[in-house]
């Protein structure tokens, strides 16, 4: 069983971010850094956590407008190529180098711009971010490709989202086994309800940490963003969780996108809608350790 996270605030370019840290136990081996979905935190990556060694270091990030990092302005601020520079920005800040960036949904389209524009390859031949592991990311084909979760309706029902609760045991008990939390763990949705409440300072009165506004105004830059070029750059060794089920909550990675990174490989969870980490963190830990053990092959050979 690992530590208990500790809890910092970084400055990254005009905003202050929340950065989550699981020490490795002796010197690390490995770090990696962890980037969530749209509407999410960077503690719904608990259960994956767990399940990485021990002597690895743990980053999670509360992206702007996460969590309990500092929310945008306006619309222009919860682009998500701004995020992909926020994550180089913090990665250049600590210096941390030969890292595998994991990141869910929007965060897998975050990672992967912040690979293809990050800094170039360090003196030694190190690189920020060495390898990939993208969990249903966004990745939209830009050719037309009609999209399982469409932009525009999950924008609609984030605007309509419940905003204050009597307290997070309230909304845990009123979101499990329901909707998009129907297979989740219970565990997954107390963490989720956890860290995604704030007191308002009124009695008994709770407000979700990710503004519904900011949530609509990221699920809108899904349809906009078209990485597909950085895809194309992002040369890191890269493995993709692609969701099985498709009812519900389906796969937004586009057909073909494996196939568009220079070194990619997909593995489809027939047993998992969208939220693998919740459902299925041990694939997404092994995911991880996977990708890490080939570049360490590469660097060997």
């Amino acid at each position: 069983m690992r530590t208990l996270p500790t809890a910092s605030t970084a400055q990254v370019r005009g905003y202050a971010l929340r950065v989550w840290e699981w020490p490795a136990k002796g010197d690390p081996e490995r770090t990696a850094v962890l980037v969530h979905a749209t509407g999410f935190h960077a503690r719904t990556w608990d259960s994956v956590v767990q399940l990485l060694p021990e002597n690895w270091r743990v980053f999670a990030l509360d992206m702007r407008g996460h969590g309990a990092s500092q929310s945008p302005p306006n619309r222009a601020g919860a682009d998500w190529r701004e995020m992909a520079a926020d994550l180089n920005a913090w990665l250049v800040q600590r210096e941390l180098t030969d890292v595998v960036a994991a990141g869910h949904s929007m965060g897998g389209c975050v990672c992967t711009i912040a690979a293809a524009t990050g800094d170039p390859p360090l003196q030694g031949g190190g690189r920020r971010i060495e390898s990939l592991a993208l969990i249903d990311p966004v990745l939209f084909n830009p050719q037309g490709e009609t999209p399982s979760m469409p932009p525009d309706g999950l924008s609609v029902a984030a605007r309509k989202r419940r905003r204050i609760w009597g307290s997070p045991q309230e909304m845990s008990e009123s979101l499990t086994g329901r909707g998009a939390f129907t297979h989740w763990p219970r565990e997954a949705v107390e963490s989720y309800v956890r860290y995604g409440l704030n007191p308002t300072g009124r009695l008994g009165e709770w407000e979700l940490a990710c503004d519904p506004e900011v949530e609509a105004w990221c699920f809108e830059h899904a349809a906009t963003v078209n990485p597909w070029p950085e895809m194309a750059q992002a040369s890191q060794p890269t493995l993709i969780l692609r969701a099985g089920e498709a009812q519900g909550h389906g796969s937004p990675t586009g057909q073909g996108a494996v196939d568009i990174f220079p070194n990619a490989f997909e593995t489809v969870i027939e047993d998992s809608d969208h939220f693998i980490p919740m459902r299925r963190p041990d694939a997404v830990a092994e995911t991880m350790i996977t990708v890490a053990r080939d570049c360490s092959a590469d660097t060997q050979d």
